[in-house]
């Protein structure tokens, strides 16, 4: 993968001839749809259409972008890169599908559509700059399959507009299918050993839950930071059975009650439209999760039809209300629900006992070395 440029050749084309990629993995995110447009359906008004409209949804930024081009130019000092489309006609203008700049553009598009719907008014200068663009093409023939991830994985993974978890973790499967090692995904996406692991097992369990006859319809990509948190605590992760060589939980019992912990019960027979509440209503609350997970009193109580993880924790803090963790835990599940908002809002008072509290802790440990020693 370190050279990858020999597979890079500099090309000058024309907007026109730029594709938007249908499959970019921005759409994998927030439950989008996952099924590839196939190759040769690529360049059909319609699919064009769809993909730019996408493209220009709030949750990209492109308008950030278009405005940013319109004020100080298009820059090509990080040209796109693309890849020659399959169908092309002869006797006509190649097209070529953008595999790394599909924000940049949808900006430039966006920009000469404005002008030509008298939206607004550019110079012929800026018609210029925004037509015609310097690009990188990718012999996709000649370089490794992978290549085709890695390259907007540098950017996106790690990089300049972060990919969500979900589209990071596919990035990281995809290069693993292919051959890679964990190592040399890591390095090929700017990540460390340990991220790439944790997103390669989280991706792989959601997939076995995509799999899951029952559940299978619930696991969308919104529900992966789910598998995230839990590859984060080990005894949930080893209380599912978690496995390496399996690629999955094990322990098919426990699996089934997470999910429905995730997505609620079935409460009238075969009614899948028919479930009760989450108990674990969003991804954060596996660290609570965690908490109860080995205490079977406090965990019964959570399985009870009522039981919550409110009343599991007030059980938890019962059964050890003469010792100091049942209050900690709960300070640390206070701390972790506070929000931006209740940041900015905080009086000095607020302030002042935090730092009181951090005091006080350091004292603790430093009590506790002296001890030691």
């Amino acid at each position: 993968m370190s050279t990858l440029q020999e597979y890079l050749t500099p090309i000058d084309l024309t907007i026109n001839q730029l594709l938007l990629d249908p499959n970019n993995p921005r759409f994998a995110e927030l439950g989008d749809s996952t099924n590839e447009v196939p190759d040769s359906r690529i360049a059909e008004d319609r699919v064009q259409s769809v993909t730019y409209d996408r493209m220009k949804s709030k949750r990209f930024d492109v308008a950030e972008l278009r405005d940013t081009i319109k004020t100080v130019g298009y820059l090509p000092m990080d040209r796109i890169v693309v890849t020659e489309w399959s169908g092309s006609k002869k006797g006509e203008k190649k097209k070529y599908v953008v595999i790394e700049g599909n924000r940049r553009v949808t900006a430039l598009k966006w920009l000469l559509e404005l002008h030509d719907s008298a939206r607004e008014t550019l110079t012929t200068e800026q018609i210029n700059n925004y037509t015609n663009i310097s690009a990188l093409l990718l012999d996709e023939k000649k370089a490794p399959s992978q290549a085709r991830y890695i390259l907007p994985g540098l950017r996106h993974v790690s990089g300049v507009k972060e990919w969500g978890p979900y589209q990071r973790a596919k990035a990281v499967h995809m290069l693993r299918e292919a051959g890679e090692s964990t190592k040399e995904v890591a390095q090929s996406l700017g990540l460390s050993t340990q991220q790439a692991n944790l997103l390669w097992r989280s991706y792989l369990a959601l997939e076995q839950m995509r799999q899951d006859e029952e559940f299978g319809e619930f696991a969308e990509p919104r529900m992966y930071s789910y598998f995230e948190e839990i590859h984060k605590k080990p005894n949930v992760r080893n209380w599912l059975g978690w496995s390496d060589d399996e690629q999955s939980f094990t322990n098919e019992e426990a699996v089934k009650e997470l999910y429905g912990w995730m997505v609620g019960e079935l409460v009238d027979g075969d009614d899948r439209e028919n479930r009760s509440e989450p108990k674990l209503i969003e991804a954060k609350s596996v660290r609570d999760l965690s908490k109860i997970i080995d205490n079977p009193s406090a965990l019964t109580t959570f399985r009870t039809p009522e039981g919550d993880l409110t009343h599991a924790l007030a059980k938890l803090e019962y059964e050890h209300r003469e010792a100091w963790q049942g209050p900690i835990y709960n300070a640390q599940s206070t701390l972790e629900s506070i929000t931006t908002d209740m940041l900015r809002s905080m009086t000095n008072t607020d302030v002042e006992l935090l730092n009181e509290t951090i005091e006080r802790i350091k004292q603790l440990l430093l009590d506790r070395e002296k001890i030691l020693s």
